[in-house]
């Protein structure tokens, strides 16, 4: 068996031997920006808006659901989640509603398994339920 010294000798020879040296001369690479690429950028982005304006169209387009009723939809409902969330946030403060809330929350969650979870004919239904709504939004 051979000393330690020797076994880390022969290693850092052979793993200097093993090791390319490094030149001073650095490499480079040459990014070269063309025009193609910018046009070709520019054409894709082009061709999504068109595809996008296409899709708003088919959607909204005459006869079918008015833009502005859409845009009033979506802008009414931005004041009422904040009023919403005010109320809540101040129903929260008080100090009874809180741990009434919880009650509350507690009962229907102990309702809904025992309606819904506990017996498999239930779960079917529950699921049946789920199932017609889901082809009632989504078609």
């Amino acid at each position: 068996m051979e000393p330690k010294e020797d076994n880390v000798e022969a290693i850092a020879e052979d793993l200097a031997e093993t090791v390319k040296p490094v030149t001073s001369t650095p490499e480079t690479t040459a990014v070269t920006a063309t025009s193609t690429s910018v046009d070709d950028t520019l054409k894709i982005s082009y061709d999504l808006l068109d595809k996008v304006k296409q899709l708003w169209e088919e959607y909204f387009g005459e006869g079918k659901k008015s833009n502005l009723t859409l845009a009033i939809i979506i802008i009414a409902t931005i004041p009422i989640l904040i009023a919403t969330s005010t109320l809540v946030d101040f129903l929260n403060k008080l100090p009874v509603l809180p741990s009434v809330f919880e009650l509350v929350g507690f009962g229907y969650s102990i309702w809904f398994i025992y309606r819904y979870l506990l017996l498999a004919d239930t779960r079917k239904e529950l699921i049946d339920g789920i199932t017609a709504w889901k082809n009632k939004v989504f078609g």
